[in-house]
């Protein structure tokens, strides 16, 4: 396991207990509050931000780097990525004035999404006040994961976009797994349990043809056009579009 960067160490060391329901989803007053990261001043870049927790998300975002090797394989699956490290994520937020705040979800299984009519990422408000650390990698995961579906500017989606984004929670969980160890190991949120942790192992599965991941994908997103102008089909995505309508 990696050591923990200076930026985010005494965060981690702050969240010994990663069950995050035990935590009532408030922290305890003993708890260390967040450090400011030294890449990005929040106070002067985002002075919308005053949630604890999404700001500890986005710190931790802006200070990971997604490794090359990893991109490049998802390139060779004809995955494509907008973001080489969190920053970069980051910096399209404030530079694009994407806010992000907590909601309820129309659907209360849906972690995450991202509002185009709005420029809006809004996480699902079962998190709200929640301070622990695993679930606070998982929403930066979730942050970047909109942020890439805003970076195309056009409130549309497909099966190929959707892989795209989903390809950038594969490589960026990879990242948090390496520096942190497995922290997810004992959460049960299930922003974890059916969200982060799942497409790090499909994207990444052995399996050349990608099986298990053309029918998770197919079940999410099937409906959707196989590719677009932005994000054009490649093979996985027409195999998900082909199971979708045979």
């Amino acid at each position: 396991m990696s050591p923990i960067s200076p930026v985010f160490s005494n965060i981690a060391a702050s969240f010994p207990n990663y069950k995050w329901k035990k935590t009532n989803m408030t922290p305890p007053s003993s708890r260390v509050p967040c450090v400011q990261s030294s890449a990005v001043d929040f106070t002067k870049d985002f002075p919308w931000l005053t949630d604890k927790t999404l700001r500890a998300s986005l710190e931790a975002l802006s200070d990971i780097t997604f490794s090359e090797e990893d991109i490049n394989y998802l390139a060779s699956n004809e995955i494509r990525v907008p973001f080489k490290n969190g920053k970069e994520a980051v910096d399209f937020i404030k530079e694009k004035n994407v806010r992000i705040i907590f909601d309820k979800p129309a659907d209360k299984n849906i972690h995450a999404q991202y509002e185009f009519s709005t420029n809006i990422i809004a996480i699902n408000n079962r998190y709200k006040k929640c301070m622990d650390f695993p679930v606070i990698i998982a929403i930066a995961e979730a942050i970047l994961h909109e942020c890439s579906h805003a970076y195309d500017n056009d409130g549309e989606s497909s099966v190929q976009e959707e892989l795209d984004c989903l390809g950038m929670n594969a490589v960026s969980h990879r990242a948090f797994l390496k520096r942190y160890g497995n922290l997810f190991e004992n959460s049960d949120a299930p922003i974890i349990n059916d969200g982060v942790s799942v497409y790090a192992k499909l994207f990444f599965d052995p399996d050349p043809q990608k099986q298990k991941l053309i029918h998770r994908v197919r079940e999410k997103y099937g409906y959707l056009t196989a590719g677009d102008k932005l994000h054009p089909a490649g093979k996985i995505a027409r195999s998900v579009k082909y199971l979708s309508e045979n």
